[in-house]
């Protein structure tokens, strides 16, 4: 009997020869193509080029530099293939890119594969820098899906007993992970203001950790973070761009709406019981002087559908316009100071309700009821602080007002009452 154990191929019985038998693994092997071991003695497509067949590409998988075969392997998670692969076709690889663009550490990222092929793709010198059609780096597809664990596996330093490179070459791969993380996308979106716009907070922090401050820069229409935050109606996101990054909230293009003309379109599109988020940002707004520029309104248009035969059909457009600041925005913000006082008075912060009550009065016109009322209340804080001189300024203009607009009101009696108290200390 025969020591050799293993499984021998033997052909039919006419034609055995010793000399022609093979093991399982010299079988496997001879059907490749790419591998033979004997002349093919067969036509027979079930017996050739066996790694192609589902069970031969299980038992294995040739080592390639097609870009097809490779992001196929990334498509399927065939790591065993993509690691044979990238052991002797490493330059091409980090090369490589699929139709939109994208490399193969994109990939990587895109599908939140192990980081430690990210990292293994970094000491074999991809670009971390490289964008896709949409202007993305692998940072950025990291931050969009606020994938903190995978952002830092594409921007930390490269630790020197991991491999034995030199400590140039650690430092050349962790600069370049650092400029990846000020690269924009094609609407002028450093990660970091991504982290913004989809509200990514766990990378927001991390990037903020690593001293990554973008909130000053603008996208390539001219709005900022701080547009973001307050388009998505996020006070926590609205705070910590103020308060940690000192967030400018009038910045962004002059000619473009403010952070706080934003807020009052949005809180006009919701329910009178739904505003009250809305309110609270706009307090932490106008606590750091914001201001208006211009008014958005919602607008709708017609035009004939390409798509339809009639051509009757018509279909409603809806978008957003920009107009110059109108009488009733100014209103709405001379309100918004009005109610920032009263949260600062409720406060026992008489100061900065007197300062909001001014801000209020700038924003209304000096002959309307709202001006008045504004005036009274800051009148009133005046006369707490012993400031009559002050306060007599404004309730005679008050008062004066109010009898060409009204004959009789409680505003009027009650102006009336504020300077008969301090009139005669004045003289």
């Amino acid at each position: 009997m025969a020591n050799n154990k293993r499984m021998r191929f033997h052909s039919n019985e006419n034609h055995a020869n010793d000399n022609h038998q093979m093991s399982v693994d010299e079988k496997i092997l001879s059907s490749d193509f790419n591998y033979p071991t004997q002349p093919q003695t067969t036509s027979n497509s079930n017996t050739q080029a066996y790694h192609l067949s589902v069970c031969g590409s299980i038992l294995y998988s040739p080592p390639t530099n097609s870009p097809s075969d490779i992001f196929t392997f990334l498509r399927h998670g065939n790591f065993d293939a993509f690691r044979r692969s990238l052991d002797i076709y490493h330059n091409d690889i980090i090369r490589m890119r699929n139709d939109h663009g994208q490399t193969v550490l994109h990939v990587l990222v895109i599908h939140a594969y192990p980081y430690i092929w990210v990292r293994l793709l970094m000491l074999r010198g991809c670009d971390t820098c490289a964008q896709d059609n949409d202007g993305y780096t692998a940072a950025h597809y990291a931050v969009e899906r606020d994938d903190v664990e995978m952002l830092k596996a594409v921007t930390l330093r490269i630790h020197p007993q991991v491999k034995p490179i030199p400590e140039e070459q650690i430092v050349a791969i962790y600069e370049q992970c650092c400029r990846a993380l000020s690269i924009k996308e094609n609407n002028g979106l450093t990660p970091f203001m991504l982290a913004c716009q989809h509200q990514s907070m766990k990378c927001l922090d991390y990037l903020i950790e690593m001293n990554i401050n973008d909130c000053h820069l603008q996208d390539k229409f001219g709005d900022t973070c701080l547009h973001y935050a307050v388009g998505r109606r996020n006070l926590n996101l609205v705070q910590k761009l103020i308060q940690t990054c000192k967030a400018d909230v009038n910045g962004g293009e002059q000619l473009r709406p403010s952070t706080l003309d934003v807020l009052q379109h949005n809180r006009a599109q919701q329910k009178p019981f739904d505003r009250n988020l809305d309110d609270e940002i706009e307090q932490v707004l106008l606590s750091s002087k914001a201001k208006n520029r211009c008014s958005i309104r919602r607008i709708i248009s017609k035009r004939k559908d390409s798509l339809e035969n009639d051509d009757s059909a018509l279909t409603k457009l809806a978008c957003l316009s920009i107009d110059s600041m109108s009488t009733n925005e100014q209103l709405e913000t001379a309100r918004g100071h009005a109610r920032l006082a009263t949260t600062l008075q409720a406060k026992n912060d008489p100061r900065g309700a007197l300062e909001s009550f001014k801000n209020a009065m700038t924003c209304t016109p000096d002959n309307s009821l709202d001006w008045a009322t504004y005036a009274l209340q800051s009148a009133l804080i005046h006369m707490m602080f012993g400031e009559n001189q002050a306060a007599l300024g404004l309730l005679h203009k008050a008062l004066h007002i109010r009898t060409e607009l009204e004959r009789t009101s409680d505003q009027i009696d009650q102006i009336q009452r504020a300077i008969n108290q301090i009139q005669p200390s004045t003289f």
